[in-house]
């Protein structure tokens, strides 16, 4: 599997006509290593790799990549050390994930944009990454399952976001992939809420986005409900953004939509409802060993869906001070059509 991953990353230094590349990004060099939470730097030459880390990562790295990692008090002086042992000339970055110094460190190579090329490589998921991706959205799922007859009037955001990230690991997590959102009455017109004390009451949407994290690999949902009444202009704020989500899924062609498409769509669906305005960020964004990766589904994106990309879709509406709904899931696109992963059946238009 790793092989695999380096004769790609490889392709792609060939593509750019660089010798080695520089990996600062620990996602980067779990993906291309195997070692989660590690902090270092990885190089990659057109025939070998090596881990540079502190002696605080030395055992474990050694434990995975044996005589491949370096381990060392001067790391930046042992990498330019190797690159110039190995007679490496062109040397390739990522400049959003590498540090300034580390770029001044290494200006005695020829430096290359490789910007984002790792990133490109880890969205067409493997089968084992989609396999471990459905597990941590099965372990969210049923963790939420437990939860979800504790969500009544009365109860706080705080205490319902506890109870989860409780189940959560309960239900066989490392950990929760983010901290979990609950948002309720006119708290949810922000997206990113903290939850507080504040108690969920009657007649508002509480809106709960949570996710899993299982052996390196993320899960991202958002549930929005309706304590209890439902009246017109409820009802319909909610099936806009339902309807959203639903056409713009059925919507993906694999080889063939962009995902600025899939954007589009669920806008236009909101723009029926005039809720449009309302909708203040992108539909998605892809989920695997971040919880935040390519593709990101955005109307600047022209990047053409493919088979084995995992993304959500995620329309919303904030109404400040008034409500907000979110509804998100994650999909599995395939060879002809997309699969939902850990559908929720209760889930459904009001």
């Amino acid at each position: 599997m790793i092989d695999v991953r380096l004769a790609k990353i490889r392709s792609r230094m060939k593509e750019f006509d660089v010798e080695s590349i520089a990996i600062f990004s620990s996602s980067d060099i779990f993906y291309f290593t195997g070692i989660n939470n590690i902090e270092g730097v990885l190089i990659i030459t057109l025939e070998d790799e090596r881990l540079f880390v502190s002696p605080l990562y030395g055992q474990i790295a050694e434990a995975v990549l044996g005589d491949k990692v370096n381990v060392s008090v001067t790391l930046m002086k042992d990498i330019i050390d190797y690159l110039k042992k190995n007679d490496i000339q062109s040397l390739g970055l990522d400049f959003l994930s590498a540090r300034i110094q580390y770029e001044r460190d290494l200006s005695g190579f020829d430096i290359k944009d490789f910007t984002n090329q790792t990133k490109i490589v880890r969205m067409i998921k493997e089968k084992d990454e989609i396999n471990s991706i459905k597990r941590a959205a099965f372990t969210a799922r049923n963790a939420f399952m437990k939860v979800y007859p504790y969500i009544k009037p009365g109860k706080t955001e705080k205490e319902i976001a506890d109870e989860l990230a409780y189940q959560i690991r309960k239900a066989g997590a490392q950990k929760e992939a983010f901290e979990t959102i609950v948002a309720s009455g006119a708290n949810a017109s922000n997206p990113h809420h903290i939850p507080t004390d504040k108690k969920i009451e009657d007649g508002e949407f509480v809106v709960i986005d949570f996710g899993a994290n299982v052996d390196g690999y993320n899960s991202d949902m958002t549930y929005t409900f309706l304590m209890g009444k439902k009246d017109d202009e409820k009802r319909r704020f909610f099936n806009a953004v339902f309807y959203a989500q639903l056409f713009a899924t059925e919507m993906i062609a694999p080889g063939r939509t962009t995902v600025k498409d899939v954007e589009q769509r669920a806008r236009d669906e909101l723009k029926k409802y005039d809720l449009d305005k309302f909708f203040i960020h992108s539909l998605g964004h892809g989920v695997g060993i971040d919880v935040h990766e390519f593709p990101y589904i955005n109307s600047k994106n022209s990047i053409v869906i493919e088979p084995n990309m995992i993304f959500t879709i995620e329309p919303g509406i904030y109404i400040p001070g008034k409500l907000g709904i979110r509804l998100e899931h994650m999909v599995l696109v395939k060879e002809h059509d997309v699969e939902v992963i850990a559908f929720t059946p209760f889930m459904e238009a009001i």
